[in-house]
């Protein structure tokens, strides 16, 4: 009876806890999977049921399903790519440091350093499936 018990509260749980993961409202920050298999920032416009208006900091907006969003949560130790900030281009690099107004420092890979914000940055889907 007691494991039967254990295994209704953890199936509750957890149902709970998926449908709180897809509670997105207006204004909040998330990172959306964008057809290049890339998570970018962005902010929720709207949402409606499973579906996700995302205005993307890069200026794009797109329709999402709530499977393709998540909370803007990068770390410092995140394996991510950043623009540079002459060249516009992607290098990768590690999150060394991410603060609470959304700037960060990255060391990339080649060992340049750079202070800029979220929104010059992206992740591949690969990067954020083996954590981070």
């Amino acid at each position: 009876m007691k494991k039967a018990v254990s295994f209704l509260m953890l199936l509750v749980c957890t149902m709970l806890m998926s449908t709180v993961a897809f509670a997105y409202e207006k204004g909040d920050r998330v990172l959306a999977l964008w057809e290049d298999a890339y998570w970018y920032p962005g902010t929720v416009q709207s949402v409606d049921g499973n579906v996700v208006l995302i205005y993307f900091d890069d200026g794009d907006k797109a329709t999402v399903d709530s499977e393709r969003v998540n909370k803007l949560d990068w770390a410092a130790g995140d394996k991510v790519e950043c623009r540079w900030p002459t060249d516009g281009i992607n290098y990768p690099g590690t999150f060394v440091q991410v603060g609470k107004d959304e700037k960060i420092r990255i060391v990339y890979d080649d060992g340049d350093k750079a202070d800029l914000t979220v929104s010059w940055c992206r992740q591949s889907r690969a990067s954020r499936l083996v954590g981070r």
